[in-house]
């Protein structure tokens, strides 16, 4: 048993190197998820080696970790990948939520309300706790379902908003989110020295990290940030697209010469701003370079983060400087 939750935490941590290899935009509830998931399985490797209460005890509560925090970052991962908008509050008040639910079920051993009793024992050869659950136990149970309802609702709801990407990583996120529930519940329902949650938790994982990958291979993850709300490149194009004008090619070497940022594009990154610069639409540069739009739509996603603009409008606004 202890080999089996080793080689399961030691995936974990593979997993979050995996992740920094593959999430070039750093997503902040995507990293969180992969170690709160590592967090789960150490505590369920240490309690695999305990003997004695108080570091089994000690280990449970490392579990308990992860597992608090865990539904948290993968509703805000779910939120994300939905295209969900939320108040800039929600993630303060969940914290808050959950570091009290934290409170309530790393109590045992000191106080009689998660678990009215504790004891250890080792089991044919599989250190166990026994538990005799406190009146504050079926609150843990509440929250879960809340987590997980929460979920089902948002990938329900971004699907008939169309907000998703598409029906597709609908099915997807569903089909992610309703195995850890079916697998949960026939934790409960049936006792098993084994938790496979730890397996499910991985394979979790490695399946919203291949669709975020994906996401990001075809450009559908660029967005550009306004006053901390993510629009996407298109929408501020196309809203912005009256009042955008073009320069001339003696007009575009000029702001090249004399704005220093654009010496930090790469050199695909210039042959683009060059084309955006002309006010050529993002099917003719794509034409042009022979790639493909969601290509230029990420090339385009750079330019405006390392010319520290947010639009098209805001590009030409403050290229007009370098041209007088």
């Amino acid at each position: 048993m202890t080999i089996l939750y080793g080689f399961a935490f030691a995936v974990a941590l593979i997993m979050i190197g995996i992740y920094c290899l593959v999430d070039r935009k750093r997503e902040i509830w995507l990293l969180l998820l992969f170690v709160s998931v590592a967090v789960c399985d150490l505590g369920y490797f240490l309690l695999s080696m305990a003997q004695n209460l108080e570091f089994a005890l000690f280990a449970n509560r490392i579990s308990y970790f992860g597992n608090v925090f865990l539904p948290f970052f993968l509703l805000m991962m779910i939120m994300n990948l939905s295209g969900m908008k939320y108040p800039k509050f929600l993630p303060w008040i969940l914290i808050i939520i959950n570091s009290a639910m934290l409170v309530i079920t790393i109590s045992g051993g000191f106080l009689p309300i998660y678990y009215k009793d504790v004891s250890f024992e080792i089991i044919n050869s599989v250190p166990t706790l026994i538990k005799e659950y406190g009146p504050l136990h079926p609150i843990y149970k509440v929250y879960l379902f809340g987590y997980f309802g929460s979920m089902v609702a948002i990938i329900i709801i971004s699907t008939m908003r169309k907000t998703v990407k598409s029906n597709k990583h609908s099915v997807f996120l569903a089909t992610v989110l309703i195995g850890n529930i079916v697998i949960w519940l026939i934790e409960n329902m049936i006792k098993t020295p084994f938790e496979f949650l730890s397996v499910s938790y991985i394979v979790t994982e490695g399946l919203i990290l291949f669709l975020y990958g994906i996401l990001q291979d075809y450009g559908l993850l660029d967005t550009v940030y306004i006053e901390n709300t993510k629009i996407d490149i298109e929408t501020v194009e196309e809203k912005h697209e009256e009042v955008i004008r073009f320069f001339t090619q003696p007009q575009i070497e000029s702001i090249f010469e004399k704005w220093q940022l654009i010496e930090t594009l790469s050199e695909r990154e210039k042959e683009v701003l060059r084309f955006i610069l002309a006010n050529e639409k993002r099917q003719v540069i794509a034409q042009e370079l022979f790639v493909t739009e969601s290509t230029i739509k990420k090339h385009t996603a750079n330019i405006f983060r390392k010319l520290e603009i947010t639009n098209r409008s805001e590009l030409f606004a403050k290229a007009k400087h370098f041209t007088e």
